[in-house]
């Protein structure tokens, strides 16, 4: 399970696993299949010693695990994958407690970071006109969080339709492009801030 070490913070933690481009490119790859650090080097046209320091980075993070190993031309290979987590349903997602939580949560921005990483490192992020990226704050009160909430499980809900019917489509045109692309939607309580006063005078009162 992914977690953060003791006097570690989530924002440290994600520091660390998008810190060089190496190791963002290593996590996409190893969250969607097995791979050795020789067949890494190898998909990124980069040094075995290089490609190997930056696993054993993502390792040390508690982001990636060791799967098996097997002999190779007398040398031991290494395959690793991206730490995965048990599916939690709904119900039992809200019975567990806020500390419960972050090792998912943690998990989730660590992908989310290295994918969007990986994808900006090789120049398709802005390729297309049309991609979307937004950052809206806003303020709501319970109705307004419940509405939010609701419409982040249609749009879930919708892009799983989405991807259904297209690969449907592509499975019976097998020379249609394929476009592989990541949907990531974050809908969140932010940290409280503190309220802003006129120039010179007191500071709010607790």
């Amino acid at each position: 399970m992914a977690s953060v070490k003791a006097g570690q913070s989530i924002q440290t933690t994600l520091a660390a696993v998008v810190a060089h481009p190496t190791r963002v490119k290593c996590l996409s790859i190893l969250a969607e299949r097995t791979a050795s650090p020789v067949e890494l080097a190898h998909e990124l046209n980069a040094e075995v010693g290089h490609v190997s320091y930056h696993v054993n980075k993502l390792r040390d993070l508690g982001v990636v695990e060791l799967v098996s190993e097997r002999q190779v031309r007398g040398a031991v290979e290494h395959h690793y994958r991206a730490t995965t987590l048990a599916y939690v349903s709904d119900e039992e997602w809200a019975k567990l407690s806020p500390e419960e939580r972050h090792p998912y949560s943690l998990y989730t921005l660590q992908l989310a970071t290295a994918d969007a990483g990986a994808a900006i490192e090789s120049g398709t992020f802005d390729a297309r006109a049309d991609r979307y990226l937004t950052r809206t704050p806003a303020i709501l009160d319970d109705e307004g969080w419940s509405e939010m909430h609701a419409l982040h499980e249609e749009m879930l809900e919708r892009t799983m339709q989405i991807a259904g019917a297209a690969a449907d489509r592509l499975a019976k045109q097998p020379d249609a492009e394929s476009i592989p692309v990541m949907s990531i939607a974050m809908f969140f309580e932010t940290a409280p801030r503190a309220t802003p006063t006129a120039a010179g005078g007191p500071p709010p009162r607790s």
